[in-house]
C-alpha cells in the first residue's frame, strides 16, 4: 500500500506489532497481583473497543464495487 519492498514491509509490520505489544505490557503495570494486571489491561482494551468504529462487512463492500481493478483488489 505504501510502495514498500515486501521484505521492508514485513520488517515494518513486525516492528509495529512489537511496539503495540510492548505498549500493552507497559500499561498493565507492575503490581504482583495476577488478577489486577489482567483486569486493568482488559478494561483499557474494552474501552478502546467501545470507542472504535464497528467492523467492516467485507461482503457488503465487495458487492458494491463495480470495477475490480488491481488497485481495488489490493486495497480490499
Amino acid at each position: 500500500m505504501f510502495g514498500l519492498h515486501p521484505n521492508a514491509e514485513i520488517g515494518y509490520l513486525t516492528m509495529t506489532c512489537e511496539t503495540i505489544f510492548e505498549t500493552i505490557l507497559s500499561v498493565q503495570g507492575g503490581s504482583s497481583g495476577g488478577g489486577k494486571k489482567d483486569s486493568g489491561v482488559m478494561g483499557i482494551l474494552m474501552d478502546l473497543k467501545a470507542r472504535s468504529p464497528p467492523d467492516f462487512n467485507i461482503f457488503e463492500i465487495t458487492n458494491k464495487i463495480k470495477d475490480k481493478s488491481p488497485y481495488v483488489v489490493v486495497a480490499l
